[in-house]
């Protein structure tokens, strides 16, 4: 297993995967430490020009198969205090979705949670998203999560 960056990628087909039936792309890569390989993704622009990667090169009857992955992608879920898509900070795709099903389920919650307290006309959304950071920070570090018996008032509701 090696650290580098792709030097080069050219495109060189497409087929049906034989797991779930999903188109699968093959770009040959060849990485600055001189590796060289056919990778395969499920979208044409997974990989490009410059991308830092984790690999592992396999010599098959067919030639060289890499396998990349993104060396340091942030799975925790931190705070951004970007204005714009809070999960611009994710270089890999799988790390953003599931950011993205975390958010929805937290918010899910919270608002239900809100939605429980007070009539729909008055639920605080704000008390809802303070809940929904909580909840989302909670399940993301479950183990470490305080669990003492005490009572959590995270801002007066003015109903």
């Amino acid at each position: 297993m090696g650290i580098s960056k792709i030097k080069s990628t050219q495109n060189s087909g497409d087929y049906q995967s034989k797991f779930d039936g999903s188109t699968m792309y093959t770009s040959e890569v060849e990485l600055e430490d001189g590796s060289v390989g056919v990778v395969s993704a499920k979208t044409i622009d997974r990989w490009s020009v410059g991308d830092e990667v984790e690999y592992t090169l396999t010599a098959t009857n067919h030639g060289n198969k890499l396998k990349l992955t993104r060396p340091n992608a942030d799975f925790s879920g931190g705070n951004s205090t970007s204005t714009s898509n809070s999960v611009d900070r994710y270089h890999d795709k799988d790390a953003k979705r599931q950011s993205l099903i975390m958010n929805q389920w937290a918010i899910r919650l919270a608002m239900e949670w809100e939605m429980n307290l007070a009539p729909p006309d008055k639920v605080n959304v704000r008390q809802a998203i303070l809940l929904a950071q909580k909840l989302k920070a909670h399940a993301l570090d479950l183990e470490n999560a305080d669990t003492s018996v005490r009572e959590v008032v995270l801002e007066e509701a003015p109903y």
